[in-house]
């Protein structure tokens, strides 16, 4: 009687903390639940700080706009564009750091160093895009080294792009470049295409411009020491891309861009990245950060990734060349 009684006992005692353990789980199933339903629920506030309008910038910000939305992120967005104007990017950054905004979406690698500054000794978290080397213009310490600011960078390897200039002509020995002299994004592309030049025995000639009313001027002094002209992803020279483009015919001067969008302008050749499937990728960065997925801390720089080669095919016929041109290969043609 008393080993049954004692059989009892333990049975009883196992069948409540079966009881106990199932409403544990079902319980924290629920709080799993609620907070998957409270992150759908919640509206986030994101502060979209731009430096200029062109296409590609443009597009790098509907890019993320539209990934989180695909995602199902409910997002209130607040854009503003520094048009151009780097104290504007400042004044930006500050108002969206007293907003309290969820996240500052920075386009540019101006954009990003002001708004980097501007959330120091906050919780704020930035993310960039249509930033070269982050490294070099002081945004991050390392791609893996990070504390309130992450991204995707828009950096095309050179020495690809300038094989595929010597494809386009056999005796090519000279590209120029046209940069703004004022964007450390600039700048660290233009010797990235210097040390790319010098592997292949090539140069690179350069001229340094301020203001879009340098542009012409810039391309007739290179249409006379250089063979094609480099396109760099630079914002001032992106703005006016139809302006160089033109300009490059007249002086029949062969251009190659690292921006894809940058051939329907009139530019010869792109073999670049698509900004929106940039702005996508930082979509989904922005995700994880605001949804508490990822620590921003966790979540690193990331590269671009696929390029397009695209050929219009008015350039290129204005400049004489045929599609069955060998740097043409595998591309696609844009009338």
């Amino acid at each position: 009687m008393k080993l049954n009684l004692n059989i009892k006992k333990l049975v009883a005692i196992a069948l409540s903390l079966s009881i106990i353990l199932a409403g544990c789980s079902a319980e924290a199933k629920d709080t799993d639940k609620d907070l998957a339903n409270s992150s759908e629920e919640k509206t986030y506030k994101i502060g979209i700080t731009q430096y200029m309008e062109h296409p590609s910038l443009d597009e790098v910000r509907q890019g993320l706009v539209d990934e989180l939305k695909d995602q199902g992120i409910n997002i209130d967005i607040d854009y503003v564009n520094a048009q151009g104007d780097a104290s504007n990017n400042q004044i930006i950054s500050e108002k969206f750091v007293k907003d309290e905004v969820d996240l500052i979406y920075a386009i540019s690698t101006l954009s990003a160093q002001t708004a980097k500054n501007a959330t120091r000794g906050t919780d704020i978290p930035v993310l960039f895009s249509a930033v070269t080397d982050p490294v070099y213009s002081q945004i991050v310490t390392a791609h893996d080294e990070i504390e309130n600011i992450t991204g995707v960078t828009d950096k095309v390897e050179a020495v690809e792009i300038l094989k595929l200039a010597r494809d386009l002509r056999d005796d090519l020995t000279t590209a120029g470049i046209i940069y703004n002299t004022g964007e450390s994004n600039s700048e660290v592309q233009v010797d990235e295409v210097k040390s790319a030049a010098e592997t292949l025995g090539m140069t690179v000639e350069t001229v340094g411009i301020t203001t879009i009313n340098d542009i012409p001027q810039a391309v007739n002094t290179l249409s006379k020491k250089a063979d094609i002209l480099y396109i760099i992803s630079d914002n001032m020279v992106a703005s006016s891309i139809d302006l160089v483009a033109n300009l490059a015919i007249e002086h029949n001067l062969l251009t190659l861009s690292t921006i894809e969008s940058q051939a329907a302008d009139g530019i010869l050749m792109a073999n670049g990245l698509s900004y929106y499937n940039l702005g996508k990728q930082a979509g989904e960065m922005a995700k994880k950060i605001l949804t508490g997925q990822a620590n921003i801390q966790d979540v690193h720089v990331e590269q671009p990734s696929g390029l397009r080669k695209i050929v219009n095919v008015e350039t290129m016929e204005a400049l004489g060349l045929s599609r069955d041109n060998k740097a043409f290969e595998g591309a696609e043609f844009v009338e």
